[in-house]
């Protein structure tokens, strides 16, 4: 498993740890747009060794930017 640290807090109180997460999460997510589009590859790379995990976290956070399901602050 590909670990985040810090882990990523999405509104619906759910700290997500790790690249494996972050995928099953974007599956559940209503709005798809071009963030959420570029970080399928970065994300799925990661494990696999085509991207790094520091990679694959930015990409998660600007898709959940994009979705809207981030929890900032």
């Amino acid at each position: 498993m590909k670990w985040f640290w810090p882990p990523v807090a999405l509104k619906r109180r759910i700290e997500v740890k790790s690249v494996e997460e972050c995928l099953q999460q974007m599956r559940q997510w209503q709005r798809v747009g071009p963030k959420m589009r570029a970080a399928y590859p970065v994300c799925y790379g990661a494990p696999e060794g085509s991207s790094t995990v520091e990679e694959a976290r930015a990409a998660f956070v600007a898709a959940a930017k994009e979705a809207k399901v981030l929890l900032e602050g």
